[in-house]
């Protein structure tokens, strides 16, 4: 009785208070045709990977199915593990599999493989490629209500919600930018924006442009209940990060394999790097030990030069000639050694990189 009394006690618990509330239906769906919405606040911009499968693209996608099911599953969009949404840039250490497998795509198709080979590397390579969108707060003109929920009661109240601009559409928005001059998400001068979802006969098509009110642009400043509308956290809420060993974990066999298997030549430059090094210190070594042994030469030979200051000029010219060979035929021996180091200023291990 008591086990009972204690999950009656903590699903009591985790379930919403008096007084406490959570809005639903915050995120923008786009339907199809035009769809009115009014920009609020700044932009968020992300990286995103779609890793889910795709039926009616008859596309197995990245992860198995399995992986998007559960209270454990995926989300069939992630973020990109190597772009930093705090910064809103680039990470310097890379750790995404999912742009792993996209390197190793455009590498492989560098290599000229062959028709079968190209076609698959080529859509792996559009599979696994970054695809960046922005995030925004946005007024719904067609909808602007969101869900609030207290008590396990659901009301419906004016909000903010979140919008995925693509850069399809980001294009026109931004060209809207240029051509007013101005910002239009501005409270008091800012404009409603006509974003239109279509199909171009291949795939479906997003455009944007001002909305008009006749040949003008039509401000639309903010009234006093949309000036309080709280704007949603867009880094807490679209910067969420997915754990990189599950989504490997998750990954199709062929594609792990391929990963594992670019993972292990990565670890070739470490040993070759290591080994060149080896052998530049070795080079090194033969070559200062080629130059002792010409100074030493020189150095018998300048002693005996000053021993046969009486000889003839000459005796000493030709002793000269004889250094001079000698220092020659150890430069020569030293370049062979070393390469063409001693020719154009390089070490072997230049060289070899």
């Amino acid at each position: 009785m008591s086990n009972v009394l204690d999950k009656v006690r903590k699903l009591k618990a985790s379930r919403p208070r008096s007084g406490n509330s959570r809005m639903r239906g915050i995120f923008h769906k786009w339907n199809d045709g035009d769809n009115m919405i009014r920009l609020v606040g700044e932009f968020l911009e992300v990286k995103t990977h779609f890793i889910a499968p795709a039926p009616k693209r008859n596309d197995k996608g990245l992860c198995r199915p399995d992986s998007f099911q559960g209270d454990e599953r995926l989300p069939m969009v992630m973020n990109c593990s190597d772009w930093d949404v705090e910064k809103e840039e680039w990470k310097k250490h890379k750790t995404c599999p999912i742009c792993k497998l996209n390197a190793v795509a455009r590498d492989a198709l560098k290599l000229n493989p062959g028709e079968e080979e190209k076609k698959e590397f080529k859509e792996l390579s559009s599979k696994t490629y970054p695809r960046p969108n922005l995030k925004w707060n946005i007024i719904d003109r067609d909808d602007p209500y969101v869900l609030k929920v207290e008590d396990d009661k659901e009301e419906k109240v004016k909000g903010l919600k979140i919008a995925t601009v693509g850069m399809e559409a980001w294009g026109d928005i931004e060209g809207i930018f240029d051509q007013v001059g101005f910002d239009i998400t501005d409270e008091v001068e800012g404009i409603d924006i006509k974003v239109n979802k279509g199909n171009n006969g291949t795939r479906t098509s997003y455009s944007a442009q001002a909305v008009l009110e006749g040949k003008s642009l039509k401000t639309t400043p903010l009234t006093d209940e949309e000036k309080e509308l709280v704007p949603h956290d867009l880094k807490q809420i679209c910067g969420k990060q997915v754990e990189v060993s599950k989504v490997v974990d998750a990954l199709h066999e062929e594609y792990r394999d391929i990963l594992e298997l670019s993972e292990d030549e990565d670890s070739v430059p470490e040993e070759k790097a290591e080994e060149e090094s080896k052998e530049a210190a070795e080079d090194e070594k033969k070559e200062e030990e080629s130059k002792e042994a010409a100074e030493e030469e020189k150095k018998e030979d300048d002693s005996k030069e000053d021993d046969s200051k009486e000889a003839s000029a000459e005796k000493k010219a030709e002793e000269k000639a004889e250094d001079k060979a000698e220092v020659d035929e150890a430069i020569d021996e030293a370049i062979e050694e070393d390469g063409d180091g001693l020719l154009d200023g390089t070490d072997d291990s230049q060289k070899k990189s």
